[in-house]
């Protein structure tokens, strides 16, 4: 009786020893996996945050490290699979990592959204170098309202969010006008992209710009008088064609004069201007060709607000 209790309780031991064993193998075999995943995210951000440079070579470094994000995956699934027996074990406690599958999911998730905005940040990069025609000032600006209003971080813009941005700049449409752009400006997907708004917000600032550019060409000619005359145009070179159509379209001037001028007929250029911000007419064309001036393109936005913007 006493060898059988003996054998039974050798028997308990071993069997004991061999759960212990089970689930300490299943412990490390968590840890390993668990451990080395965490250095690989450890890594990634480390690399995202020291980057710099040349900004397409900083491009080419972040484009690599989001397809190195595929296999992670694949790797974070095999750790779950482990996680799960250790659950079904009831094993609570690891020594040998501080790391839970949870955590491990959340940080890759960190990850991959500090990638996809590293991503995204470099492509703005780019496609805002690439737009020579915008301040700097007018680029951050523009740039920090699709930030604020590109809520999911994806780079683009929901007609919805695109109508808040625009309504931000102080671009106020229609339901039916702002529809139009839309699908105008997305090219009739459901989406905005980062340079497709800015391209937007080129030709609006463009059409703003020829008013400014074209009354400040105006002043230029007129070296600060308040008209031009005949005179005035052909010493700035302005073509012979562009002068007889302003001569048609620009008022006569009829304030205090120069004595130099006197016998001239003067042009009320500011008035002409006036006019054509408030209510843009088809001669305005005619100024395309005064020194740094252009004729609208879609419209114009004075003081932030739109005017026939179509």
């Amino acid at each position: 009786m006493r060898q059988f209790e003996s054998w039974s309780s050798f028997s308990l031991f071993v069997v004991i020893a061999n759960i212990f064993s089970i689930k300490n193998a299943l412990r490390r075999s968590f840890a390993d996996k668990a451990n080395d995943f965490a250095l690989a995210l450890n890594t990634m951000q480390l690399a995202i945050s020291g980057l710099e440079g040349d900004v397409e070579d900083q491009l080419t470094h972040v484009r690599r490290l989001n397809e190195s994000l595929i296999p992670m995956n694949a790797y974070l699934e095999k750790i779950a699979v482990v996680d799960k027996k250790c659950e079904e074990a009831n094993i609570e406690e690891n020594d040998f990592t501080t790391y839970t599958y949870d955590e491990l999911s959340y940080e890759l998730g960190l990850v991959k959204n500090s990638v996809s905005k590293k991503l995204a940040f470099l492509d703005n990069q780019v496609v805002a170098r690439n737009m020579t025609n915008l301040t700097p000032i007018q680029l951050e600006e523009f740039e920090s309202v699709f930030r604020h209003f590109d809520r999911d971080v994806s780079n683009c813009l929901q007609e919805l969010e695109f109508s808040a941005a625009l309504a931000s700049l102080g671009l106020v449409f229609s339901e039916g006008e702002m529809h139009e752009y839309f699908l105008e400006t997305s090219n009739g997907r459901d989406f905005v992209t980062f340079e497709q708004f800015i391209r937007f917000m080129v030709d609006v600032t463009e059409d703003q710009n020829t008013a400014e550019q074209v009354f400040q060409s105006f002043r230029e000619v007129a070296d600060g008088k308040p008209y031009v005359t005949e005179m005035d145009l052909r010493h700035s070179l302005v073509p012979d064609d562009v002068i007889e159509k302003l001569i048609k379209v620009v008022p006569l001037h009829k304030g205090p004069d120069l004595q130099a001028d006197r016998g001239m007929a003067q042009y009320d250029y500011i008035s002409f201007m006036d006019g054509m911000i408030n209510d843009p007419a088809p001669e305005s064309v005619a100024l395309s060709g005064l020194p740094n001036g252009r004729g609208p393109q879609k419209g114009s936005v004075v003081n932030g607000k739109a005017n026939g913007l179509h």
